[in-house]
């Protein structure tokens, strides 16, 4: 459970940071409305990615013990 915790928690991490610091203040100035764009994209596959090796870790749990 403590690896979900932290995986989850550190999604949390990343979300704060990219929308609290670097997208109003580095992405936006600089590239305008695309750059918020690629970051929320970028952002949602990174998450995505994250929970998938979440998925994929309980499935190789319940597949061991058949």
């Amino acid at each position: 459970m403590t690896k979900i915790a932290i995986r989850i928690v550190g999604i949390g991490l990343l979300h704060s940071f990219l929308y609290g610091y670097l997208v109003p203040f580095v992405i936006y100035p600089q590239f305008g409305q695309n750059g918020i764009t690629f970051a929320v994209i970028v952002a949602i596959l990174i998450s995505v990615g994250i929970m998938a090796t979440l998925w994929l870790g309980k499935n190789r749990k319940k597949n061991k013990g058949e």
